[in-house]
């Protein structure tokens, strides 16, 4: 009998249950925390073993559960294992990166027929009739799962259009385009500057707003970004691309504007953007040779 290891979130128990139950119907074995493990026992351990023995980890992804450390390190250590994971959606909830890429199971409205969906799932995956795919045992963005990460957002078809595209036009100037931030995540397009790779801009997905932001703090560390009046030229051809309202004022040219990726989805907004990050590459990559 395959056996599938519940990874939820403590409350969420009931809905766990009503999971469990559907799925030795199915003709699963079920290892589930509140019933696997004994009184005394060391529980980490316990968890560990329970993953181990799995055939298929199944995560009930909620609000509490996307928000739980634990419940995160459970599906890491089953990717590190190559199980296969599965989710079970069973509210509205942002989906975690180490999970994108992972069709899910929607328990939001028939749950019934979402449970049986999830037990043929996983019937065909352990049969070898699906393939899931592998996130690489990391919750670290990549390019495969952080534009679909960033569609979830606020007006995210708009941003992952106008982040794409930054992505693709940045592989042309950029000496090395890096994935990074697990609670804030983005790619930084960076340059090399005196044997040190800096960050000339990074695309974030902020939660409200993605944006794209320029860390002049960080430029004012390098030549000709060191002085203020340079900065602040710098910050006055970034409000020029922007609506009134979102400019940014002069205190800016000492910190770090980020820029709402959708106030870059007009064309002649987004080719200034990459006018303004060329010049300013070349600009740094001049002084640096002197």
């Amino acid at each position: 009998m395959p056996s599938v290891f519940l990874s939820h979130s403590n409350q969420d128990s009931e809905t766990t249950l009503k999971a469990a139950a559907a799925l030795r119907r199915a003709g699963f074995g079920v290892w589930v925390d509140f019933e696997n493990i004994r009184g005394g026992a060391d529980w980490l351990c316990e968890i560990e073993a329970g993953i181990a023995r799995c055939d298929a980890v199944v995560v009930v992804l909620s609000k509490a559960s996307a928000r739980s450390v634990w419940v995160e390190r459970e599906c890491l250590y089953a990717f590190q294992l190559s199980k296969p994971v599965f989710t079970a959606l069973v509210a509205d909830v942002l989906i975690p990166l180490h999970l994108i890429n992972i069709q899910y199971c929607d328990l939001r409205g028939d749950q019934k027929a979402g449970l049986a969906e999830l037990a043929s799932s996983i019937h065909a995956a352990l049969a070898g009739e699906a393939a899931l795919e592998d996130p690489a045992g990391s919750s670290a963005p990549t390019e495969s799962n952080f534009f679909p990460y960033l569609a979830q957002l606020p007006q995210g078809d708009v941003a992952t259009m106008v982040a794409r595209d930054l992505f693709l036009w940045s592989r042309g100037f950029a000496d090395e385009l890096a994935f990074g931030g697990k609670r804030r995540p983005g790619f930084q397009a960076r340059i090399q500057l005196n044997g040190r790779m800096t960050t000339i801009f990074s695309v974030r997905a902020y939660s409200r707003q993605p944006a794209v932001e320029t860390p002049l703090d960080r430029l004012a560390r390098h030549k000709p970004f060191r002085r203020r009046r340079k900065r602040a030229a710098f910050l006055r051809q970034l409000n020029r691309l922007l609506p009134k309202d979102a400019r940014f004022d002069k205190a800016k040219a000492n910190g770090r504007p980020a820029v709402a990726l959708c106030h870059l989805s007009a064309a002649k907004a987004m080719e200034g953007f990459k006018a303004l990050m060329l010049e300013t590459a070349a600009e740094l990559r001049e002084a640096a040779k002197a």
